[in-house]
């Protein structure tokens, strides 16, 4: 116990004199130690701000390779691509690889070297549109807008792809220059045979034969029948252009059959052979609203214009169906159309021939309807010989 006890004190007497000496060092040191525990604190802040910049650095960078917007970095003289974030290479239609240059996918040479010239000038380009040619040689729309650091030789700059909103803006305008065409034409069309109407009426009225009312009710007959053509025609349009109709299964021989009964009305029709060729062996499923529009405009036509110097006209109706398509032809040995006149024939109001008493929108609804149904048409025409119209439609059963 009692070497327990003097070890114990000794113990006790060498922490004593430790604390001294440590009291001792502290206060030697006192300043030493302040100035190192300033640059301690000073040297964390500094490590915290790093730390914040590469992380800041790093969310910059993961928006940039994710961006929508292709951004890219360029030598000003060779245009080659020190950086690009992945939109590039897709709008470029390219792997990324070291060694390529911007100014090989510029698709017109002129356009690329004003972009430059505009660029170094003025140090930089918003907004500017310029075609760019893919790596497989399509041809796209670019917005492009870039800085130039003339000290570096570098120019920074940003391209979108606008191929899209070209297209939707130029059917915007196609759009609405029918509309104006359409509102135009038939307004005029409408009017034209009301004020007809209104003349003969008056006409009718100071008329005193039986044999001159008679010819006045004839005329005035004649006007209603071309309105009502119109408004027919003006209803196509409307069932032509709605975004959906059913689908069903369709007999091309009954609808064909139909058309024509449709037209047995028609004044001095009754010498046209009519000749009807189907061949159905499969199912086919369409629109039939917009079938039945095709088949009634284009028999139509062909009776409507058969030539009256021929001994016998004839209208030819074939239809070929497998699984995937529907082609029907319409031939006729009618007036035919004119060479110069054939490619405006799917133009809304564009009349084709002089003895046209049509509203001249009828091949306009059928191109439309074909298109509506994803189908495509083509024409075959000789003035004086006759014509022959080709569709070919998808058949919704494949």
């Amino acid at each position: 116990m009692h070497e327990l006890s003097s070890i114990q004190t000794d113990i006790t007497k060498e922490v004593q004199d430790l604390k001294q000496e440590l009291t001792f060092l502290r206060e030697k040191d006192r300043r030493n130690l302040s100035k190192i525990d300033s640059l301690t604190r000073k040297l964390r802040s500094f490590e915290s701000a790093q730390e914040a910049h590469h992380q800041s650095e790093l969310k910059y960078r993961n928006l940039i390779e994710n961006s929508f917007i292709a951004m890219l970095r360029t030598n000003a003289r060779t245009g080659e691509i020190l950086y690009a974030n992945p939109r590039v290479w897709e709008i470029l239609g390219t792997d990324s690889r070291q060694g390529i240059s911007i100014l090989n996918f510029y698709a017109n040479a002129e356009d690329r070297a004003n972009f430059l010239k505009d660029l170094k000038e003025n140090g930089k380009v918003r907004d500017r549109e310029i075609q760019i040619k893919k790596a497989d040689g399509e041809i796209i729309w670019t917005s492009n807008s870039a800085v130039y650091y003339p000290n570096e030789n570098i120019i920074e700059g940003v391209l979108i792809d606008i191929s899209k909103i070209k297209d939707s803006l130029e059917q915007l305008q196609k759009v609405n220059y029918e509309l104006e065409n359409f509102v135009y034409h038939a307004s005029h069309d409408l009017r034209s045979p009301l004020r007809s109407i209104m003349g003969l009426i008056n006409l009718l009225r100071l008329e005193k034969t039986a044999a001159g009312r008679e010819n006045c009710l004839e005329m005035i007959e004649g006007s209603i029948k071309r309105l009502d053509n119109l408004v027919i025609d003006l209803l196509h349009i409307s069932k032509g252009s709605r975004a959906k109709n059913p689908i069903e299964e369709i007999s091309l021989l009954t609808e064909v059959n139909n058309s024509m009964t449709n037209f047995y009305h028609v004044e001095n029709s009754e010498d046209i052979r009519i000749i009807t060729k189907i061949y159905q062996p499969v199912d086919f499923i369409s629109d039939l609203t917009r079938v039945r529009i095709i088949l009634n405009n284009l028999i139509s036509n062909a009776i409507k214009y058969r030539s009256p110097n021929r001994e016998r006209s004839h209208i030819i109706v074939e239809a070929v169906i497998n699984q995937k398509t529907a082609i029907i032809t319409v031939e006729d040995n009618g007036e035919g159309i004119p060479e110069s006149r054939l490619p405006n024939i799917f133009d809304m109001f564009y009349r084709a021939t002089e003895n046209n008493q049509g509203s001249g929108l009828g091949l306009y609804i059928v191109k439309n309807v074909v298109a509506k149904l994803g189908g495509k048409i083509n024409v075959e025409s000789e003035e004086n010989r006759g014509t022959i119209f080709k569709v070919e439609l998808p058949n919704r059963a494949a």
